[in-house]
């Protein structure tokens, strides 16, 4: 917002007749910045809303602001994640993962399966989460971290889901093709807490063995006890191919799964559906490369095993008609 022309009274601390201009969308102008006097400005907002008041006394002797506010549509954005100077795991920071969403169970109204988002319409899940979900019943949550409480974020959102999306391909005996979207109602609202992850279409290629990653959730702190209300993170290693199938002791893994494990770390029951990230150290940015899937019980000795993203880029795009992916 370019304010080029401000003829208001002086006064000290702007306490009289003034501008009060909220970058972060506030209503009430809580912690507002003031201009007074003759002045010009530019500011920027730091979410996708700007609050501007003007207060004036009964007693003014009057004035003015011309204003011109412009939206800049947002330039390639994803992937991004706050940084600082499920078992074992720790606690993320507050919208530390902005792609970060869950499925909410509307009659039971809890978070049953984790998601991904990754267009402002649309978010990966696992195939086993929808399976005898219905639409009507579920909802996506986005932008939140502690689910106990409304107060810790100011991003988050419930939105009803219109449509879901299962690969054809499913298997629920052997966990082939594990791998669903939903598709939201009403538009995703991008912002500070909230944003798409980048999909892998430049790692397409890249099998990730002994790449260290980390798998995030509100599942449970170990194998039948409650989930946590807090969203968690966990650093698991990529377990390659062969090592996993041996393992596991398992021929019905594929080369469309990722296994990854960790001594006595791991996801756990209600991490389903929610992702594995792999962030680039040169560069920050956070890619999803698996759908946690199934494992066997909680930080046991042996891998758990996720839908491996690379193998379904082909379907993401199909399935998300006209959507205009950030390839970083």
């Amino acid at each position: 917002m370019n304010c080029y022309d401000v003829i208001l009274p002086s006064s000290t601390n702007c306490l009289v007749d003034r501008i009060e201009v909220s970058l972060n969308g506030n209503a009430l102008l809580a912690g507002a910045t003031r201009y007074c006097g003759l002045s010009t400005f530019i500011v920027q907002s730091t979410v996708n809303k700007l609050t501007v008041g003007l207060r004036s006394q009964k007693t003014s002797s009057g004035g003015r602001f011309r204003c011109q506010i412009v939206a800049n549509p947002p330039s390639c954005d994803c992937g991004r994640r706050r940084t600082t100077k499920i078992v074992n795991g720790m606690p993320t920071l507050v919208n530390e993962f902005p792609m970060m969403a869950g499925l909410v169970s509307l009659s039971a109204r809890n978070v049953f399966c984790g998601a991904t988002i990754i267009s402002n319409r649309h978010a990966l899940t696992a195939a086993h989460c929808l399976t005898g979900q219905k639409i009507t019943n579920t909802a996506l949550l986005v932008g939140d971290h502690d689910l106990s409480t409304g107060v810790d974020t100011p991003y988050s959102a419930l939105i009803p889901i219109s449509t879901f999306t299962i690969h054809t391909g499913y298997r629920p005996q052997t966990s082939a093709n594990d791998i669903a979207m939903v598709r939201t109602r009403d538009q995703i609202v991008f912002n500070a807490g909230v944003g798409p992850v980048c999909l892998p279409w430049h790692w397409s290629t890249t099998t990730f063995d002994n790449y260290l990653v980390e798998a995030v959730g509100w599942g449970t702190m170990d194998f039948g006890a409650p989930a946590s209300s807090v969203l968690r993170k966990v650093n698991l290693n990529v377990v390659n191919y062969e090592t996993c199938r041996q393992m596991l002791n398992s021929t019905q893994i594929t080369k469309n799964q990722i296994c990854t494990y960790a001594d006595a770390r791991d996801t756990c029951q209600y991490d389903s559906g929610g992702p594995v990230f792999y962030t680039n150290p040169n560069t920050g940015i956070v890619y999803h490369i698996g759908v946690i899937s199934y494992g066997v019980a909680c930080a046991s000795a042996y891998p758990s095993v996720n839908t491996r993203t690379t193998s379904y880029l082909n379907w993401i795009k199909a399935n998300t008609a006209g959507v205009k992916y950030c390839e970083r």
